[in-house]
């Protein structure tokens, strides 16, 4: 594996990326221990000659410097100045900008205001807007109103995603009206477009397959079942779900080679399939991801047009560090996901080929599947222990048929949207996508259903440790040798893959886990059974969904939640509601409960919990329901109760 000084982007672009990684995780306070630092190494990098002369370091350390600032520059000049409205009220002139998101309470808007009637307070800015119940207006249209304004997130990982879409407060909508609707930009037809799609889509496939087929042609998971998210999960395919470089250079390609067979001339085919993939990209909501597949493809066609040779890597780099002007994009999953599985495609795989590939194409072909999902694996695990905490190992098998049958559905949805107006040309894609979208879907459930033990738990420190190991010496040696060893990398990530694999399994088999949510509610659960109290608001309900995530458990029990208990059912289709007159239920062999007069006793894994109003105290060890009495801020607490084991503590 080896990076040449001619990718100077390359080492631009993913120095940046990695500093506004370190900087997103840390307390802005603490940014100064990172910034000067890096100052001290870029002037010894500049004064010792034969690191100057290798300009590798200077490069590297000047791709930091410069993300430091373009961070603290984006903190001082637009978070903190926005984090001032926070618990304030006041009249504001904004716009919709985007689709809706229903919730479970209302609507959820992305909004940009043109004035809000505060003094000292930043006037045009992008921010999400609560309301209970839908706006009657049309996008872009002028509107007045009552805004109350709240922070609730301290850096990019926190916002989930809204930080990278410059979104960096939220308002609830106290009252609104109409004043103009003219005026429309660009973008509101690409929203038209996009609600054009979704009702094609809609009109056309069942509700799995239609839900499956806007996800991986938009992006857009509105309609995309909760079962069928987690059968995709557990089975490795969840990138499918999510537009990224695969889909976006499948259809430009697509576009760009159906040109050429029609003999149109390279300037023209050129430019048509960058208006595609500029509107593609609206389609797809202009995402992270889709932004560095844009400024990748466009990069590589406009190579082709002058008949030079695109390096991918070099190209990656531009691309990640265009991204990277937005010191907050590397917060966001689907794109450091992306941008991991190219550098595994274009960097790893070519390792792997130069010492195993076979020359039989046969076996070449099921080698290519089979090294694609290694390579991918080995390059994205940092991320995906950094933002999920688990892997899938099913996805190194899966992904040979799953991609191919991939790349049939999104050209058939592609041009079943393009034909839609003409019946007879329609009826041909319409019926391959409704095969290749039902194929995927019966592939994921089959594999969530027999081989969910495949699905690894990796968020243990050890492992980050471990990973964080490997990048460090795999840096040290390309910025050191301008190489690094394939094989040893290989090992180190097989070794890891493989202790996970027996943490997970004996994990699961021995330990119980206690969660107390920010505001009270407590889940006791381990693999056959799970006892929910006091969880009466849609954020328990949402806590509960990530932590069973696809379990599905034996017993379950319900406690004290009784007005929520039909949300419960949703995720816990067998959980029964337990009476609050004093009782004892053995719920499996080592959980038995017991609840009187609202105070809770459990025996969980030889560790006996007690359960009140104020606290859960396990082992004389206490913790406050309510967080907001233990910690300066909001946050669940999970413990990891195992037989001959120390309690463990986890803040998350």
């Amino acid at each position: 594996m080896e990076i040449t000084m001619k990718r100077v982007f390359a080492f631009v672009g993913f120095s940046s990326a990695i500093t506004l990684l370190v900087l997103n995780t840390i307390s802005y306070n603490l940014v100064k221990f990172i910034f000067f630092p890096i100052v001290i190494l870029l002037l010894v990098s500049l004064s010792v000659k034969k690191l100057r002369q290798g300009r590798v370091l200077p490069i590297a350390f000047a791709s930091m410097l410069f993300a430091c600032l373009i961070f603290v520059f984006c903190m001082q000049g637009n978070v903190l100045p926005q984090k001032v409205l926070d618990g304030q009220t006041a009249y504001a002139e904004f716009h919709i900008t985007d689709i809706e998101e229903k919730t479970d309470d209302g609507y959820m808007y992305t909004v940009k205001t043109d004035k809000i009637d505060l003094p000292n307070t930043p006037q045009n800015i992008k921010l999400k807007l609560k309301t209970s119940t839908k706006i009657n207006a049309d996008y872009y249209d002028d509107l007045s109103g009552q805004l109350a304004f709240y922070s609730y997130a301290d850096n990019g990982f926190e916002s989930y995603g809204d930080y990278g879409d410059g979104i960096f407060v939220r308002a609830r909508l106290l009252n609104y009206e109409v004043i103009s609707g003219e005026n429309k930009p660009l973008n509101y037809y690409i929203i038209e477009l996009r609600l054009k799609i979704k009702d094609i889509i809609e009109a056309n496939f069942d509700e799995e397959k239609a839900g499956l087929a806007l996800s991986i042609f938009t992006g857009d998971k509105s309609i995309l079942s909760d079962d069928i998210k987690n059968a995709f999960k557990v089975s490795g395919l969840s990138h499918v779900t999510a537009v990224s470089g695969l889909h976006i250079s499948l259809i430009c390609l697509f576009v760009y080679y159906i040109l050429k067979s029609f003999r149109t001339p390279k300037i023209a085919r050129t430019v048509v399939t960058l208006i595609i993939l500029f509107v593609y990209s609206g389609v797809a909501n202009y995402s992270k991801s889709a932004l560095r597949a844009g400024i990748m493809i466009s990069v590589m066609l406009l190579a082709k047009l002058f008949n030079n040779k695109a390096d991918t890597l070099n190209s990656l780099g531009f691309a990640v560090f265009i991204i990277c002007l937005n010191p907050f994009a590397v917060t966001d999953a689907s794109a450091v996901l992306t941008v991991t599985a190219v550098i595994g495609l274009s960097v790893i795989k070519p390792a792997f080929d130069k010492e195993f590939r076979p020359k039989n194409k046969v076996t070449a072909y099921f080698y290519d599947g089979l090294f694609i999902g290694i390579s991918v694996l080995i390059a994205t695990l940092p991320a995906l222990w950094l933002f999920f905490g688990r892997v899938s190992l099913l996805m190194i098998i899966l992904n040979i048929i799953a991609v191919e049958i991939l790349q049939i559905a999104l050209l058939s949805v592609f041009l079943l949207c393009l034909f839609s107006g003409i019946p007879f040309l329609a009826f041909i894609p319409k019926n391959i996508a409704s095969l290749s979208l039902g194929a995927l879907i019966k592939i994921a459930d089959y594999s969530e259903e027999h081989f969910e033990f495949l699905y690894l738990n990796i968020s243990d420190n050890i492992f980050g440790l471990s990973i964080a190991g490997i990048l460090i010496l795999t840096a040290a040696s390309i910025l050191i040798n301008g190489k690094a060893n394939i094989k040893i990398i290989s090992v180190f990530i097989a070794v890891i893959l493989t202790v996970s694999t027996a943490f997970s399994i004996y994990n699961y088999y021995h330990n119980a886990y206690v969660t107390v949510c920010d505001n009270g509610a407590v889940f006791i659960y381990d693999k056959d059974s799970i006892i929910v109290i006091d969880a009466d608001d849609n954020s328990d309900c949402y806590t509960l969904k990530e932590l069973v995530g696809t379990d599905n458990f034996e017993t379950a029990l319900v406690i004290n939640s009784e007005n929520k208990m039909d949300k419960i059912t949703e995720i816990l289709p067998n959980a029964e509601a337990m009476p609050n007159s004093e009782n004892i239920v053995s719920v499996c062999e080592h959980i038995e409960i017991k609840n009187n007069d609202g105070v809770i006793l459990a025996s969980v894994s030889d560790k006996v919990f007690k359960i009140d109003k104020d606290y859960v105290t396990i082992n004389g060890y206490t913790a406050y329901r309510n967080i907001y009495d233990k910690f300066s801020e909001s946050k669940d607490i999970t413990f990891i109760v195992s037989p001959n084991m120390e309690l463990q503590l986890k803040e998350g």
